[in-house]
């Protein structure tokens, strides 16, 4: 779900006029990859393999980011449907939001071929077999083309034995939680456990090469550094002074040790903001000590915002 549409969700529900800058979803970062940065190259006008998430909405939010040139592994199966003869039970599902290749996949002629540059895993994908196949497939390729092998791979004599080492598109998570809460009344498989089923995948079809990938998403420093410059931005906008003072405190409020208390625990601002996890009782935590230790544990959002407040020294009211 774009940030827009989940604003107006929020402040529906909370009766508060909110703006999307103002939030920050796993997906979001992914934005800046646009224009691209210091590591990855501009990617709006290449072609990007877009996994997860239902009904092609994930496709609609990369488009909304600035992604011109947009496939998914739907819009790959319906034109292709022998690349995983197991997914026809999903056959009128992806037919409802696929669209056509820019490229069909040519293995007699790989100049005509599809070629992806880039793989960003969005949201927890529904048809883990078809995407998982897709991915490993690229990742085998020479140069990101659809339907080819690449002459390097288990070539003794490069580096990671030559996987990953013919210009295969780079692979991106924007979630690593392995469990979130549901409505189920015990936590439920996440993108971390996609991953990690691709993970062992590779491993078992590389003889254990290295699998390069960036994962961001909590508790990466990437998406922390990211949060708290838009923390930074907001302050600006709303104090409109020009020697603003350097944010003193942070407090994130989370339901799950290992990813919103780690995250939170291991950042270290670079401008020198102390960071203060809370842990809630009402999602994935259930009692005990959890593994990342937080400053606090209570039972509610509320009780957290309390919490903070009396640690900032600022009037409740």
């Amino acid at each position: 779900m774009h940030e827009t549409k989940r604003i107006a969700q929020l402040s529906e529900r909370l009766h508060v006029a909110l703006d999307a800058d103002t939030i920050i979803q796993s997906h979001t970062p992914f934005a800046d990859l646009v224009k691209g940065n210091k590591v990855q190259g501009a990617l709006e006008n290449k072609c990007v393999l877009i996994v997860g998430g239902g009904d092609g909405e994930c496709r609609s939010v990369a488009q909304e980011y600035g992604f011109k040139n947009v496939v998914t592994p739907a819009d790959i199966f319906r034109s292709h449907p022998e690349i995983w003869p197991f997914s026809h039970a999903f056959n009128d599902y992806y037919g409802r939001f696929a669209s056509q290749l820019p490229r069909r996949i040519d293995p007699i002629d790989p100049s005509k071929s599809l070629k992806i540059d880039a793989i960003l895993v969005f949201n927890d994908p529904r048809d883990w077999a078809l995407d998982i196949q897709i991915i490993i497939d690229l990742l085998l390729s020479s140069q990101g083309i659809v339907g080819t092998y690449s002459a390097k791979n288990n070539s003794p004599d490069l580096p990671n034995r030559g996987y990953q080492q013919d210009d295969q598109p780079p692979l991106y998570f924007s979630n690593p939680d392995l469990l979130w809460a549901a409505q189920y009344h015990q936590p439920r498989l996440g993108q971390g456990a996609f991953k990690a089923s691709l993970e062992g995948v590779w491993a078992a079809m590389t003889g254990g090469a290295s699998l390069a990938m960036t994962v961001i998403g909590k508790p990466c420093e990437l998406t922390y550094r990211f949060a708290e410059k838009r923390l930074n931005q907001e302050r600006e906008k709303m104090f409109h002074v020009e020697d603003l003072q350097p944010l003193e405190a942070v407090y994130m409020i989370g339901d799950n040790p290992e990813s919103d208390i780690r995250g939170a625990n291991s950042y270290k601002s670079p401008f020198g903001t102390k960071w203060n996890s809370i842990l809630l009782r009402s999602g994935v935590y259930s009692g005990g000590t959890p593994t990342w230790p937080p400053k606090v544990i209570v039972d509610g959002v509320k009780q957290a915002v309390d919490w903070s407040l009396v640690q900032s020294q600022w009037p409740r009211n």
